[in-house]
């Protein structure tokens, strides 16, 4: 009788796991949220961002998430792409068969991600003119910026619910891993 080495075995089973994993979410798909009516994502509230933990890890910011009836709000974590050229898409509404669809957050692919083999340079900032605060109160400006998400995306500047008055923004920028890499660090407010 054959044997079949240790490792082999071992490479199958993960490979049937895995296959088993994958065809599970496409048997059960998260439910998909609909609208007959675009209805506007609210302002996220304003995010301190703390520091990595470790140097594989990116920032993916705190989001909306649209469920049939109502917004949930899902605060920002450090997280591992899941591969190399990875880049974190926010969720949006897609127009689609006459009705509107909540694409949730998710990662996509680009020529180069998040990880980088060398920094990008970012276009020139927009002049932007800040508008004349809310009303109420509560609310801090937080400036337009450039976005890396496998590409640069200009974001622009909006009034946001404050979380941390004493907190300062700071500018995205690329920090060198050890092993050569480059990761963005994406605009950000930080504890004073």
């Amino acid at each position: 009788m054959r044997r079949i080495p240790s490792s082999a075995l071992s490479l199958a089973v993960a490979l049937f796991v895995t296959s088993a994993l994958s065809a599970q979410a496409v048997l059960n798909p998260p439910p998909v949220t609909t609208s007959t009516t675009y209805i506007p994502v609210p302002p996220p509230p304003q995010e301190v961002i703390t520091e990595a933990p470790g140097p594989s890890y990116v920032w993916v910011p705190g989001q909306w998430d649209r469920t049939a009836d109502s917004w949930s709000w899902n605060g920002g974590e450090w997280v591992q792409p899941p591969f190399s050229n990875a880049y974190w898409v926010p969720g949006y509404w897609q127009h689609w068969g006459g009705q509107y669809q909540w694409e949730t957050g998710h990662w996509a692919a680009a020529e180069q991600g998040v990880v980088a083999q060398q920094p990008i340079l970012a276009p020139p900032v927009y002049e932007q003119v800040q508008p004349a605060p809310p009303a109420t109160t509560g609310y801090v400006w937080q400036p337009g910026h450039w976005s890396w998400r496998g590409t640069w995306v200009w974001v622009p500047g909006e009034y946001l619910e404050t979380v941390e008055p004493s907190a300062v923004w700071v500018q995205g920028d690329w920090e060198e891993n050890p092993n050569g890499t480059w990761r963005w660090n994406p605009a950000h407010w930080s504890a004073a």
